[in-house]
Order: structure tokens, then C-alpha cells, then sequence
């Protein structure tokens, strides 16, 4: 029982260093981070772009948002688990113009795999 909780503190430990790391990425509005994050494929929403993508195209995508909407501040809501598998975080990021939810879900390699940013 002990080893069990010790690890699953350990890993909650480790995925709020994940978000924490990808939230400064958004305040500095800094999309070359974002590749490390992002499994090779991943499920994305950004604006009116709604689809599948591979890293580098999901790369671009958010390059094109970050230079058309900076960030103003980044701010994780909340953070919990879908299962044993899957991370996630619901998140508000305030930009130069407008407030956007943005909802972050990360695999089990705490890569991400599904990123919603929506007014």
C-alpha cells in the first residue's frame, strides 16, 4: 500500500512539473518548447483548426497562434487524472485580445496527445 502511494505521489509530483514547464512555455510565448511535449501525433483545437496532427504540423499551428495572440498570462486551473494512463489540465490563458480555455491531456510518456485551445 505504502509503495503504491509513494508512487503515485512521485508520478503526481512529476506531471505538475510537466504542466508547470508547458505553462511557462505559454507565458513566454515560446512554441519551440512545445516539440519536446508533443507525441508524434496528437488531437488538437485551436481556433477554427480541428484535427489530427503530427508534431510538426501541430508545431506550426501554434506557432501561427502564439504570434497572433500573446500571451498575457497562463494560469492551470486545475489538474487530475482520466485514468491510470492519461494526465490532464484545465488551464485559462489570457492573451493580448481575447481569454481562451485550453484543456491539455498528456500520455502515459507525459507527452501530449490532446491540446484544446478555445475561446
Amino acid at each position: 500500500m505504502s509503495i503504491f502511494l509513494s508512487t503515485f505521489i512521485v508520478q503526481a509530483q512529476g506531471e505538475d512539473q510537466v504542466f508547470n514547464s508547458i505553462a511557462n512555455i505559454f507565458t513566454q510565448n515560446n512554441y519551440q518548447e512545445f516539440s519536446k511535449y508533443f507525441a508524434n501525433t496528437l488531437d488538437m483545437t485551436l481556433e477554427d483548426e480541428d484535427g489530427t496532427y503530427g508534431k510538426q504540423q501541430a508545431l506550426v499551428l501554434i506557432k501561427d497562434f502564439f504570434e497572433s495572440h500573446e500571451t498575457k498570462s497562463f494560469r492551470v486551473k486545475h489538474i487530475g487524472s482520466s485514468n491510470e494512463r492519461t494526465n490532464y489540465a484545465v488551464c485559462e490563458l489570457k492573451s493580448n485580445s481575447n481569454t481562451y480555455s485550453v484543456y491539455i491531456l498528456l500520455n502515459k510518456q507525459s507527452k501530449i496527445i490532446q491540446l484544446q485551445i478555445e475561446e
